[in-house]
């Protein structure tokens, strides 16, 4: 059976740490000239959900997507969070009437869109200079995250999303293949994740893409899938960083083992002051992450929350962070030993000269008493 679509939109993140935390209220204040409404998450019966602190979100107009298929005029939105991130969205309507292989072929062409990564990093680097003086400690990485959500508002066999997705290949949109027929396996591995409110709904998602089917036109998965991306970076720039400072820890040692001239000073006091203020800064991200979103009445939102941080392999982060973590607080510990026990060298020897000194004038007159 062709599938087609009558209303649908696209939705096109790229995700950006460009510091340390953001001042959401300076940042309200410097893009009051260009609007920017704080984004609350709907608090009603079914959308009862918390963010500690919800993100600025900021209208950036719109744009002309360039696709090998044709034009696509695309909305431009971005949100700011406090810890650090700007999130970058080009919502794309889907054409009335675009049959699903077609929707398949568009997404292939989003998949290796350079415009789309041109498109948003410069609406990034637009955004960034206005709220800069809200950045504490402003430091872009040069990584970021990608991901695209399909929402199917209208289509023929829509008011049964099970049977819908029988007919519809989802595996296919959702890996961005037009070409390859995918086995039933993987076809049916995708489908497995499929999570649902009531029975006009369905949402699907994978580490690279979602589908979700909301008659109603609500965003609060889209949302959610949003939020968790942006700690999908998180994690990535933490753990990248955590391995980048034990890299420089281990050789910062050495050379410091090797220098001569560090036989005559505490050579380690500044290499552990600085783990032990990474260890805080870690730590006090983790914590962050674990208690910035929960889900107070709203079990469908709560599964979608849990089925994205599978997807983007959460604990895996946690467990990776962790461990080098627990390198570093070894390390830590290791280091202020070395440090304790220099200063007790030192001391020692301070004690030994001061007697030594003492017993000077003794020396002496036993010198004259003998001689």
């Amino acid at each position: 059976m062709s599938v087609t679509i009558e209303k649908g939109t696209i939705l096109i993140y790229r995700v950006f740490d460009i510091g340390g935390e953001i001042s959401l209220m300076k940042a309200a204040q410097l893009l009051s000239a260009v609007g920017g409404p704080r984004l609350k998450f709907p608090t009603d019966t079914r959308k009862a959900i918390i963010i500690k602190e919800s993100p600025l979100k900021a209208d950036l107009g719109t744009e002309t997507l360039s696709l090998p298929s044709g034009k696509f005029p695309v909305r431009v939105f971005a949100k700011v969070w406090n810890y650090g991130v700007i999130s970058v969205t080009l919502e794309m309507d889907i054409p009335a009437g675009t049959a699903w292989d077609a929707l398949v072929r568009t997404a292939a062409e989003l998949e290796t869109s350079e415009e789309v990564d041109q498109i948003a990093g410069s609406r990034k680097d637009a955004l960034k200079k206005q709220i800069m003086p809200a950045v504490e400690n402003p430091a872009e990485w040069e990584v970021y995250e990608d991901y695209i959500t399909y929402i199917v508002e209208k289509a023929p066999g829509i008011q049964d999303p099970h049977e819908f997705i029988k007919d519809a290949d989802v595996a296919a949109l959702i890996l961005a293949e037009p070409r390859e027929r995918l086995g039933d396996e993987n076809r049916n591995f995708i489908l497995e994740s499929a999570i649902q409110y009531s029975t006009s709904d369905l949402a699907v998602i994978d580490w690279n893409s979602a589908l979700l089917i909301e008659p109603d036109g609500q965003r609060d998965v889209a949302d959610v899938i949003e939020f968790t991306l942006t700690h999908l970076l998180e994690f990535r720039y933490y753990d990248e960083m955590l391995g980048r400072k034990l890299d420089e820890l281990y050789d910062t040692m050495e050379k410091k083992r090797e220098s001569v001239i560090n036989l005559f000073k505490d050579s380690y006091a500044d290499i552990a002051a600085d783990s032990s203020r990474k260890y805080m800064e870690f730590s006090e991200f983790l914590g962050r992450v674990e208690n910035s979103l929960k889900t107070v009445g709203d079990p469908y939102l709560a599964v979608a929350f849990r089925v994205s941080a599978v997807e983007f392999h959460f604990d895996d982060w946690k467990k990776s962070i962790s461990r080098k973590m627990e390198t570093l607080a070894q390390i830590s510990q290791i280091l202020h030993g070395e440090v304790n026990t220099r200063r007790s060298h030192w001391l020692e020897i301070v004690v030994i000269l001061l007697i030594a000194i003492e017993l000077i004038p003794v020396g002496m007159e036993l010198w004259k008493i003998f001689h």
